[in-house]
């Protein structure tokens, strides 16, 4: 790889990066008040769109330079302009969370995945309502609701007296690396094949 396609994918990670870095500013700041609705449109629906119009926008703008743009290649650039990115994402919100808002981040993320479980009770309620579930059933479907309910309490007790972790943020990336691997491959199909159309023609 020649030094500037290492300074093109080392730029446009960064940048990406920081754009990135806007979604948790706005959890920090609209969290705790945020819907369920709202926080699905704004950190499923628009962070995949913004994240997915950066890597391919870049991915063919450094496409443009070859003849030839391969399944290979189009990961490749795919997947190390997004570590890179999730890599500075990871240190700000490392620098946002754990060491500057810790408590903000627990009460923001209890409150919302006991939310999560507030629907799912929602879920069992009218399903027992429609005669789906009998009365043996329903007790069965609260029982476990209030124990996976308590998990979830307990969970954010540890973490509100032992602190997020250093690592905690790190630990995440790894995780969420995997699936933009898997991402990425899915968008390199598009890429290879747009970038061998337009060669073509």
């Amino acid at each position: 790889m020649e030094k500037k396609e290492k300074e093109f994918i080392l730029n446009k990670g960064l940048m990406l990066g920081l754009v990135l870095l806007i979604f948790p500013i706005i959890d920090l700041t609209f969290g705790l008040n945020m819907s369920l609705t709202n926080y699905l449109i704004v950190f499923f629906l628009a962070w995949t769109v913004v994240y997915t119009y950066f890597v391919v926008k870049w991915s063919k703008e450094f496409a443009s330079y070859y003849e030839l743009f391969s399944f290979r290649d189009a990961f490749r650039i795919l997947f190390v302009i997004s570590a890179i990115g999730f890599g500075v994402l990871t240190v700000g919100k490392s620098l946002l969370w754990t060491f500057s808002y810790p408590d903000k981040y627990v009460e923001i993320n209890e409150k919302r995945e006991l939310s999560f479980f507030s629907m799912q009770k929602s879920v069992i309620d009218n399903a027992y309502t429609q005669g789906a579930f009998s009365e043996d059933e329903y007790e069965d479907q609260l029982e476990l609701y209030s124990s996976g309910k308590q998990l979830l309490t307990d969970k954010w007790d540890v973490i509100r007296k032992e602190g997020l972790g250093t690592t905690y943020f790190l630990q995440i990336l790894i995780t969420v690396l995997f699936f933009i691997a898997i991402y990425c491959a899915i968008l390199a199909l598009f890429v290879r094949k747009k970038e061998t159309f337009i060669k073509t023609n």
